[in-house]
């Protein structure tokens, strides 16, 4: 009876790891370093400090939580130390193991693409993909970055330089790279459909409202751009023959802000939880 109850345990977690990967699975499509780039709100290079798997709260699922040392900041305001939370681990005689999750080395050297998970923890950005390992060439002395097998030589990555090992790229160039990326901005496409859902409307004086709203659906573009889910967008509203009529004028991917233009007419009334489609001229 007891190796019965464990088996049943061992098939329902795995069952709902599966479940979480195929929830995530937009996270698991090949992201190009500029989406990766620009779908992150922190970039950092950071070493393994410490790693602990554990149940989450309601006993339901087994978590891993890896800290990092942060050793440079790439993109964002991340603290000197950082904890990515992945699902899967292994808990006494239990072991979950979820596909497209990353397999951290003790003190391993990384460069890490982020996105929130909770409060205080992050998780990588495209799973596997958000996670770049460093090593130091013993001939060379150099440090370098060891590129997932689907972004190897990419046309946008040769300038970097000679992939020398095969496979790797110096990292004082990809860091270079990345860095031009943050600062280009985001490039939003004319004609891009926007999917958004209105989350809260303040008052600027009769018949007109400053209009906060978050995209419901994660976006791809082009090449080189991704549109996270619960990305914030803004804009004015007018109020005029009983018609809001709603302009947008900036996005704001991960913290990066972009200008764009887009009108919405929507009737009078409340304008709070509404779900419209924003066309970006």
């Amino acid at each position: 009876m007891l190796k019965l109850r464990i088996a049943i345990l061992v098939g329902a977690l795995a069952a709902g790891a599966a479940a979480a990967s195929v929830a995530r699975a937009s996270a698991l499509i090949s992201m190009s370093l500029e989406q990766l780039t620009e779908a992150s709100s922190e970039i950092v290079q950071g070493q393994v400090a410490g790693q602990v798997s554990r149940w989450n709260d309601s006993h339901t699922q087994i978590v891993t939580l890896t800290s990092f040392h942060v050793v440079q900041a790439y993109k964002g305001d991340a603290a000197s130390q950082v904890v990515i939370e992945q699902m899967g681990g292994k808990v006494g005689n239990t072991s979950v193991f979820v596909p497209g999750e990353m397999a951290f080395k003790p003190q391993g050297d990384y460069v890490l693409f982020l996105e929130p998970a909770t409060a205080s923890r992050y998780r990588l950005v495209g799973m596997t993909q958000g996670a770049y390992r460093i090593y130091r060439d013993a001939a060379t002395h150099q440090d370098r970055v060891i590129l997932p097998s689907y972004n190897r030589m990419q046309a946008e990555l040769e300038s970097l330089g000679p992939e020398d090992p095969a496979g790797t790229l110096p990292l004082a160039g990809f860091h270079k790279y990345v860095a031009a990326i943050v600062d280009q901005g985001i490039r939003v496409p004319h004609g891009l459909a926007l999917p958004v859902a209105i989350v809260s409307t303040e008052a600027c004086g009769a018949g007109h409202m400053h209009v906060y709203g978050k995209t419901t659906t994660v976006l791809f573009p082009s090449k080189s751009l991704v549109i996270p889910a619960g990305t914030e967008v803004e804009g004015e509203a007018v109020l005029l023959s009983a018609m809001w009529t709603i302009h947008w004028d900036e996005l704001n991917v991960r913290g990066v802000h972009a200008p764009i233009s887009a009108t919405n007419e929507e009737k009078e009334g409340t304008l709070r939880g509404r779900n419209l489609i924003l066309q970006v001229r």
